[in-house]
């Protein structure tokens, strides 16, 4: 994500999306500078906290939470926090390091959106081999294909829709995949990237798929699990959502699978930018975990976000 200072930001929405981010995301082009400023400033007396604050970064987090400013303090606090308490995810992350993951064909990026706008990402972990490598590849993948999603000012508006193929996972796969692992994915997707998560279709359900949806919905918040859709071998519903012309085989639609090249190229010489991203974030420093009034921590430089409660999960 490139870094512009805030004269130099153009938005790049078209009429109709700009139109959706004042309906539901409560956007105001005329006050947007100052929301991003606002948070800016609190940011910037987080003790401990070396944050990026620039209008690319900080946007996202804004629309995310509907320019709520309490609740995008708190979505960049989770975004690095979660750096700092899952060192064995996030160190040196960068698109390099998930190149098998790629290789193997378990994400993938369209080239269309469906019909609401949403960019749409498949996932195929029955191609995953726990002989090769961990789980925590699943959760170290993920967030990187979203954080490079995060880029597109249309994607910040209209979300994203996953669609979880399950054909071939088998129990062994299963049997890696534990309550700390999927509470990592699931807090990820819903707590930490500054996107609108607007559909999750699950298909090709194994008969032991309870037991695999119940360590993940247990760390789900209801508003997620209402977005969850299981269609089993039958797409009707999937293709409602997204025309089977955009879709790739696997999923009854008309494209190969693995198609979109460009975005793949595009994401996986993005090293240098994750780099950059990487040298920001909490200080090596003790923080108090007790909880403090926000309008407290507002009153004062010295308390300004200083203080964080331990993430419920």
């Amino acid at each position: 994500m490139q870094v512009v200072s805030d004269s130099n930001y153009k938005c790049t929405l078209s009429r109709e999306s700009l139109e959706k981010a004042k309906r539901e995301l409560n956007e105001d082009p005329d006050t947007r500078l100052i929301e991003v400023k606002t948070l800016r400033t609190r940011l910037e007396k987080v003790p401990g906290l070396k944050a990026r604050t620039d209008i690319n970064f900080l946007l996202p987090f804004l629309r995310a939470r509907k320019f709520d400013q309490e609740r995008a303090f708190q979505l960049v606090k989770n975004y690095y926090e979660v750096r700092r308490e899952s060192p064995e995810i996030f160190d040196d992350l960068k698109p390099s390091r998930v190149q098998h993951v790629i290789d193997d064909g378990i994400i993938e990026v369209l080239k269309e959106r469906d019909n609401q706008g949403c960019r749409v990402l498949v996932v195929r972990p029955g191609k995953w081999d726990p002989d090769r490598y961990s789980v925590q590849e699943m959760p170290r993948s993920t967030y990187l294909l979203m954080a490079k999603l995060v880029e597109e000012e249309e994607t910040q508006v209209h979300g994203v829709h996953i669609i979880n193929d399950l054909s071939g996972i088998t129990l062994k796969q299963v049997s890696h995949i534990g309550p700390t692992a999927a509470r990592q994915y699931v807090h990820i997707m819903q707590d930490v990237i500054p996107l609108r998560l607007k559909r999750y279709d699950y298909v090709n359900e194994p008969s032991f798929f309870d037991v695999l949806f119940t360590i993940f919905k247990q760390f789900m918040k209801e508003k997620l699990v209402k977005r969850i859709y299981l269609n089993g071998s039958k797409f009707d519903k999937l293709h409602e959502s997204m025309n089977p012309d955009f879709l790739p085989t696997d999923l009854g639609g008309q494209q190969k699978p693995y198609a979109n090249k460009e975005w793949i190229q595009d994401f996986m010489s993005s090293d240098l930018q994750f780099t950059e991203d990487n040298k920001y974030g909490f200080v090596s420093m003790t923080l108090n975990t007790e909880k403090q009034d926000s309008k407290n921590i507002d009153a004062g430089i010295q308390g300004l976000g200083g203080t964080f409660k331990k993430l419920e999960l």
